[in-house]
């Protein structure tokens, strides 16, 4: 800024270079050089003090992901949508998706982790015991859907299996085949159910069958 001063100065006041010229035209110029020399000073200020920005790097991304999921240290009895369950530690609770569940959970597999999802729905149990068969493309070497009865909470409820080459059609991702729904349809009244759903790679079903039944099991309305 100094050497821009002496510089304004010199130009300013040198009677040979501005020869011939007014006052107003010596100052006229003057005063152009100093405008270039707050204006150069001002960018390189700018640009010494300029805050780096922050890239985001993969590990960054991957803490924001599910950043409300926490996984479950040890049994944990949680009230969803008018029932309490108690739920199995190692479990992951996950960042509600859709307001068209009440809870929903992964479950972890060696296959892959299995989501579960909660929630009621009317229609009655039949419209959606189907609608969660329509999921499905049964391959020949899968075994065909059953329903088996159960009592769920003082309520007769209906377990259904499912296998086959799964398509979500609210998830996405295209078809999953060696795929498996593990589902529960507890009535709540006459028009409306509570659906307790689990889909997954079939070897992590497969392993985690006999828990999802006890999760089922526990289940009390509050």
């Amino acid at each position: 800024m100094r050497d821009w001063s002496r510089f304004v100065n010199l130009f300013a006041h040198d009677h040979e270079f501005f020869s011939g010229t007014t006052m107003l035209s010596k100052r006229y110029f003057a005063c152009i050089l100093a405008g270039l020399v707050v204006g150069c000073d001002a960018a390189q200020s700018s640009k010494d003090t300029a805050v780096p920005t922050h890239k985001a790097t993969p590990r960054d991304e991957a803490s924001n992901t599910d950043a409300g999921s926490r996984v479950l240290q040890e049994p944990t009895e949680k009230l969803i949508a008018g029932i309490k369950f108690e739920i199995p530690a190692g479990w992951e609770e996950k960042t509600l998706s859709s307001n068209m569940i009440a809870g929903e959970y992964a479950l972890p597999g060696d296959a892959g982790p299995g989501r579960l999802t909660l929630s009621t729905a009317g229609g009655g149990t039949a419209a959606n015991m189907e609608r969660w068969k329509g999921q499905f493309q049964r391959g020949p070497a899968d075994p065909e859907p059953t329903e088996t009865p159960l009592t769920v909470a003082g309520k007769n409820a209906t377990l259904i299996e499912v296998h086959g080459t799964y398509t979500d059609m609210f998830g996405g991702g295209g078809p999953k085949s060696s795929w498996q729904l593990l589902g529960v349809a507890i009535p709540i009244d006459q028009d409306h159910n509570y659906f307790v759903k689990l889909t997954g790679p079939s070897e992590t079903l497969a392993a985690r069958r006999d828990e999802f039944l006890k999760f089922v099991e526990s289940a009390r309305f509050e």
